[in-house]
């Protein structure tokens, strides 16, 4: 072989290394371990699909900005996209009216505490605005062989859960799969909004990377990363079986 035969199989042999290295960074599999069970988090471009101890899954589609819950048991799925959050909006709205017109027949002296009853029990009531915000502590740690920052979340003024969180980089996730995760925060902090919960959950979008331990600071209860596969996850643990029949999401108004 002479010598720019030789260099060209090398250049090769070192772009298919390269090439090979980001394909596997483009799947990404985190398994978590908490008191209710495991949670796995599966992650490739366009996709990203969420398992917990339910017999459910959760199946995020970046082209259809769209997340299906998908319930093997009974072998159907829902949709939930901003068409859908629309309409569960309205109902809330309604919802709500229906709920504070039984409130004001009440003697005045027992509407604060009935309203607090109700949204105690049903969150989607609560139309009041929260504040959730980030304490960066500073302090760091290792989580199943990776670095990550402690970060306090802060509702209200109260703190609430601890997170340690790594970017997407130490996981080794590629740019575009990151980028799906963050289309998937995006699209659920847009739908929440208006329905109560838009406060419950985590500020994903603000954290730059993914929690590999989450503490409730009021419970004690801990969930965190046991294991990060680079693994191809085959094409079929992102599809819902053409034989699954939609059905759609409801409100039960009591």
């Amino acid at each position: 072989m002479n010598r720019i035969a030789l260099h060209a199989a090398a250049l090769a042999l070192v772009l298919g290394f390269a090439s090979a290295a980001q394909a596997a960074s483009d799947d990404t599999t985190l398994v978590y371990q908490g008191a209710n069970g495991r949670f796995t988090v599966d992650i490739r471009p366009g996709e990203v699909r969420i398992d917990d101890a339910s017999d459910q899954w959760q199946l995020y589609e970046q082209n259809e900005a769209t997340i299906f819950s998908v319930n093997p048991a009974d072998r159907t799925y829902t949709r939930l996209d901003k068409s859908v959050a629309g309409n569960i909006r309205s109902r809330v709205d309604s919802l709500r009216a229906q709920v504070e017109n039984k409130v004001q027949q009440l003697p005045e002296n027992q509407r604060a505490t009935a309203r607090a009853a109700l949204i105690q029990s049903m969150p989607a009531l609560d139309s009041s605005e929260h504040k959730v915000g980030l304490d960066r502590t500073g302090q760091t740690d290792t989580v199943a062989g990776v670095n990550c920052s402690v970060v306090q979340v802060v509702r209200d003024g109260k703190p609430a859960e601890s997170l340690c969180v790594a970017s997407a980089e130490d996981l080794d996730i590629s740019e575009k799969s990151f980028d799906s995760v963050q289309a998937m925060f995006t699209l659920m902090q847009t739908m929440l909004a208006g329905t109560g919960f838009e406060a419950a959950g985590l500020p994903y979008l603000s954290l730059s990377g993914m929690p590999l331990r989450f503490t409730d600071t009021n419970t004690g209860e801990k969930r965190q990363l046991t294991r990060i596969s680079h693994d191809t996850i085959p094409e079929s643990h992102f599809t819902i079986p053409d034989s699954y029949i939609e059905t759609s999401i409801t409100i039960d108004g009591g």
